[in-house]
């Protein structure tokens, strides 16, 4: 969103960011955009994501009936309720769509298709994609989906994008992080996020009990409703080489992510067709092969076909999982090639995606 605001600063647009908080990385927010801020995203629980669901809803939609009542709407959905604001408004707005909901709700048998719940926003959503100015998504699987709304309009594919900079490879020896920690002479399998329902990660002590090289470490970096669970199965599997360490400061994050030898991105099969993590590229930016759980049909699977820069496992191939990660931590030259194309593939997924968006958004609003 950074890059968003500031690429339509470059191009002389008035930008207000509305968000729960303001992570600075290597490229900061341009001086001339304003900052507001309204209740963070809370993942602990269903209950608090649902809270600040509906607490950020309104905070945003106050703010833009009271001060920007004229002003062209850029809409994520994040909190997903947002892209129901246009019911409210007359704003002309774009859509940026990470998450197609409420199609993600009835994956993962939250709610069903014949829910009160559902057909309100099934409906709501056919009234507000029609209006949109223009509608960008990450993937052609959500563009499909997001057909549903509003046919036979134009969906545009833009790809998530990380910054090439701030996460970057790090050599181990140079690495704080795996100083702190005590890391050295390890081979680290990384999970860093959110430990959520749509993130299988219940599968990863499974996998750590597959594996039979004595040199590999498992590291499990973030928090969620779902740690509670993991702790417990380390527990019971017995689980010895396997770490679990707290959210890391920001400033820490690109070191603890470089300090990883292979990076899992994992979706629970139920939401692997409907959402693309963004830290996909943040991993291919530090230059790690990718270890990636979910479906065929996703597009998780789609890029590390395309880029060779790692191997998707449906979430039963548990031993396929574990003989794939012994497989590489013995094969240097395995290893330094996947490593080699995801920093390659990574040029595909920079800040100039922004630029596109930006461009349409100017556009739009000034005819």
């Amino acid at each position: 969103m950074v890059d968003l605001a500031n690429a339509l600063i470059e191009r002389n647009a008035e930008v207000e960011l509305i968000a729960g908080r303001l992570v600075v990385r290597g490229t900061p927010l341009s001086s001339k955009a304003k900052f507001r801020r309204i209740t963070r995203y809370k993942r602990n629980s269903d209950f608090l994501r649902l809270l600040t669901w509906c607490v950020g809803f309104l905070q945003i939609l106050f703010i833009v009936k009271t001060k920007h009542k004229n002003g062209h709407l850029l809409i994520v959905s994040n909190p997903p309720l947002a892209t129901l604001l246009p019911l409210f408004c007359r704003n002309s707005f774009t859509f940026f769509i990470f998450d197609v909901y409420p199609d993600a709700l009835r994956q993962m048998n939250i709610v069903s298709r014949q829910s009160v719940l559902y057909k309100i926003w099934e409906k709501a959503n056919r009234k507000t994609f029609q209006r949109a100015v223009h509608i960008f998504t990450l993937t052609d699987t959500m563009a499909e989906l997001l057909n549903h709304y509003c046919p036979p309009r134009e969906i545009k594919i833009i790809s998530a994008w990380s910054d090439n900079e701030f996460f970057r490879s790090i050599p181990k020896a140079n690495n704080p992080f795996i100083i702190e920690h005590k890391l050295q002479n390890k081979f680290i399998v990384l999970y860093s996020g959110n430990l959520g329902a749509t993130h299988d990660t219940i599968v990863i002590p499974h996998i750590a009990l597959e594996v039979k090289s004595h040199k590999v470490l498992f590291l499990i970096i973030g928090e969620g409703d779902q740690k509670k669970h993991l702790v417990e199965e380390i527990k019971k599997l017995r689980i010895t080489n396997l770490i679990m360490l707290p959210y890391q400061p920001v400033d820490m994050i690109p070191y603890s992510f470089a300090s990883a030898d292979i990076a899992i991105v994992s979706l629970s099969s139920k939401a692997s067709s409907l959402s693309i993590p963004s830290k996909t590229f943040n991993f291919m930016s530090a230059g790690l092969p990718l270890l990636c759980i979910a479906g065929e049909e996703s597009e998780l699977n789609n890029i590390v076909n395309k880029y060779k820069n790692g191997k998707c496992f449906s979430h039963k191939k548990v031993a396929e999982m574990a003989a794939f990660i012994d497989e590489v931590a013995e094969n240097e030259d395995l290893l330094s090639a996947y490593s080699r194309n995801s920093l390659e593939a990574s040029a595909d997924f920079t800040s100039r995606n922004a630029n596109t968006i930006a461009e349409e958004v100017i556009k739009a609003t000034s005819n």
